[in-house]
């Protein structure tokens, strides 16, 4: 009996060995942003964000935005919470929400990160930049345990806006270069504002708009165009990168270019 439990203690080491060996005992997470943490509006979003001891964090790096923009014929009030809201603004719109939402439940404990990215960008979402500044420096080590806010006002012509703690806002750009970047989006300034040339059908191709959805319903003309976004976390260890689950911040009216 003792020579037994011996070979069986000896086994478990050895299995053990080899997990540690094999780098197996690592796991590699960053916790994601909780919605309880998001609190949004029908113009804007203030999210509350992790601090540097929130599990995983020592892998961060920066957070990151994924959004797209998606033509609509219609001018709702109010804020956009509902599958037919969604479905009003553009058919399109819900079906990308439904789509991405299992990646999203915060509930599910089978969600797989490691291809974040390039599912979004599948999809046509791409990562938000800014005006004149580094988005990742912005939203990098320094952005941990603050509060984060985009607001999308309701004035023609005021750019939509991202700040930390009410300091210096940052104004919002479209993508334009990085990975799964390789159109050149209309107008050239790529501010988050509705003008003509966003919501014109013939520019939303893979060369010109990626980043927007066209809408196949015609019965009215497009005239207005809604961001959605999401947020995550993203940072590194070794050669793997490691993303967070995403969470949704929100469907947002684009502001009337003047």
């Amino acid at each position: 009996m003792i020579k037994k439990r011996f070979v069986a203690f000896c086994t478990t080491l050895c299995l053990l060995w080899c997990l540690v060996s094999c780098g197996l005992e690592e796991f590699l997470y960053i916790d994601y942003i909780p919605e309880v943490n998001v609190d949004i509006g029908t113009n804007d979003v203030t999210i509350r964000l992790p601090s540097s001891g929130t599990m995983g964090y020592n892998y961060f790096d920066n957070f990151i935005i994924f959004y797209r923009i998606y033509m609509s014929g219609i001018n709702p009030v109010g804020k956009v919470e509902t599958s037919q809201q969604r479905t009003d603004i553009n058919p399109a719109l819900n079906s990308d929400y439904s789509s991405i939402y299992p990646s999203t439940d915060q509930t599910s404990t089978t969600v797989n990160t490691s291809n974040l990215a390039n599912s979004f960008f599948s999809r046509r979402y791409y990562l938000l930049t800014l005006e004149d500044e580094e988005i990742n420096s912005v939203l990098g080590g320094g952005a941990l345990g603050r509060e984060l806010k985009i607001t999308f006002s309701s004035i023609a012509g005021e750019q939509p806006v991202l700040s930390l703690d009410g300091t210096t806002p940052y104004i919002l750009q479209r993508a334009f270069e990085g990975p799964g970047i390789t159109f050149s989006p209309k107008p050239d300034h790529r501010y988050f504002l509705n003008h003509p040339d966003i919501y014109n059908s013939a520019n939303a191709t893979i060369e010109i708009n990626a980043d927007v959805a066209n809408r196949a319903e015609t019965s009215q003309p497009n005239l207005y165009t809604y961001v959605s976004m999401y947020i995550a976390a993203t940072g590194r260890s070794y050669l793997t990168t490691i993303y967070s689950q995403p969470s949704f911040i929100g469907i947002f009216k684009l502001p009337e270019y003047l």
